[in-house]
């Protein structure tokens, strides 16, 4: 697992009714833009806007997007229920797979809290950083971290997980920062980054500049980079921004997201 060691985006699989960019609008209505749905995992909504693709809380669309999403791309329980309306008389669809397979380090998409748990404890690359009585308490988001720094930084893990509990998905974050380390100590990681996940996974199936601090607001995700791995998980490298500090995110899913043509 040792490839797995200097590395950890996104997405749930790509299923869009149009390959063709639609407009959409914040909360309160007064903006809109042009972007092509991706995926959402029924929390966050992931699309792609020129070069770069987006990840934010579905909470920021408008409630016509946010219904335009719940009809058109449902997720886990919801997709059950409007297939069993749809069909009364036929059973509803079976629940999705349980995910497999590398991950991060030891740890497997499909394990579960307490093997996840046993992994990270046993783990020779990350290490916790609270007192592990707390973690009870605290869960595991953001409590264990990578002891190798990447361009100067060490990355705390955040982990996802499906319907039956099970690992689907890990994420990789640097410590916020404020502004003032955008342009100098992110980059360097965010480039540092480009280079492990290409060394381990060949080029990018798309790829995009470093994101503009300007782009960021409060809760997005910008990602600029997009791997496949040899087992058909999806890696995808950005910034975020988390108040008014940024982060550098890579995410890795046991889904798949295909790459889009440039528009």
């Amino acid at each position: 697992m040792l490839r797995f060691a200097l590395i950890a985006t996104l997405i749930l699989s790509f299923a869009s009714l149009s390959a063709s960019p639609r407009e959409w609008k914040n909360a309160a209505g007064t903006q809109s833009f042009k972007a092509t749905y991706l995926s959402n995992d029924g929390k966050q909504v992931t699309l792609r806007r020129e070069q770069s693709i987006l990840t934010f809380d579905i909470t920021k669309l408008h409630p016509d997007d946010q219904a335009w999403l719940k009809q058109n791309h449902p997720v886990g329980k919801t997709a059950a229920k409007q297939n069993t309306e749809s069909h009364p008389k036929k059973t509803a669809k079976t629940a999705p797979p349980t995910p497999k397979g590398a991950a991060f380090d030891a740890l497997q998409f499909g394990d579960s809290n307490s093997e996840v748990i046993e992994k990270l404890r046993n783990s020779q690359m990350l290490e916790c950083t609270v007192p592990e009585v707390m973690l009870a308490r605290l869960g595991l988001n953001g409590n264990f971290r990578t002891k190798q720094a990447i361009g100067g930084l060490h990355s705390h893990l955040y982990f996802d997980w499906d319907d039956d509990l099970k690992l689907k998905e890990i994420t990789l974050r640097t410590k916020p920062k404020d502004p003032t380390h955008y342009q100098s100590q992110l980059q360097r990681s965010w480039k540092e980054f480009i280079q492990l996940l290409t060394i381990l996974h060949g080029d990018a199936l798309q790829s995009a500049p470093y994101p503009k601090a300007e782009n960021l607001q409060d809760g997005l995700i910008l990602g600029s980079h997009l791997w496949h791995s040899e087992n058909d998980h999806s890696i995808l490298l950005g910034t975020g921004q988390e108040g008014e500090n940024y982060s550098v995110i890579v995410r890795i899913t046991s889904e798949l997201i295909e790459p889009t043509p440039a528009e």
